[in-house]
Parts: C-alpha cells; sequence; structure tokens
C-alpha cells in the first residue's frame, strides 16, 4: 500500500514548482529582444514592401497579358503568392488554433 506524500515531501514538491516557474519567466524575458526583432521583421516584409512588390506582380502580369503572353499558371503563382504573403498571420493561427498550440498574433 502507498503511503501519501509526507507534508516535508510536498512543500519540497512545491518549492520546486514554484522555481520551474520563475525560471521560466526568467527565460522568456531573455528572449525579448530576439521575439521583438522577428516581430518588427515580419511587419516589414508583410507591410509596405509586400505590397509594392505585390502591385508591381500584378502589373507585370497585366502588361504580359496586354501583349498575350500570360499563362494560368503564372497568374496563378501571383495570386497565391499574394494570398501567402497577406495571409501568412492568419494561416498560422488557424494551424495553432486547429493543433492547440498557444501564441497569438
Amino acid at each position: 500500500m502507498e503511503q501519501p506524500l509526507s507534508r516535508m515531501s510536498r512543500l519540497i514538491l512545491t518549492a520546486q514548482c514554484a522555481l520551474i516557474a520563475l525560471q521560466s519567466s526568467a527565460y522568456a524575458n531573455q528572449l525579448q529582444p530576439v521575439q521583438s526583432t522577428l516581430q518588427r521583421l515580419v511587419q516589414t516584409l508583410t507591410g509596405p514592401i509586400a505590397t509594392s512588390l505585390a502591385i508591381l506582380a500584378v502589373i507585370a502580369a497585366g502588361f504580359l497579358a496586354f501583349v498575350g503572353r500570360l499563362t494560368w499558371f503564372f497568374a496563378g503563382s501571383i495570386i497565391f503568392g499574394i494570398v501567402l504573403v497577406f495571409g501568412s498571420a492568419q494561416i498560422v493561427s488557424f494551424f495553432q488554433s486547429a493543433v492547440g498550440g498557444g501564441g497569438g498574433g
């Protein structure tokens, strides 16, 4: 028959859990510069730069269509690329919620 944990064992277990929680928050604070840098990079690449590149791609597709050289594959690639770039945050959030992952964006 197993004996319940003694009072001292419960106290030690509680102290260990508290230490693990404190270490975890300290580690998260240590990664804050990396997280902010990556977030800034995502905002830059999905912001004005991506908008300008998407506009140029649509203009190029328009010129190719104008001269009769636009293929459906090229047009689909442009559309698919624009959807991936500007929908990336929503796509990742969808998969995170689908598998029960945390995080937010």
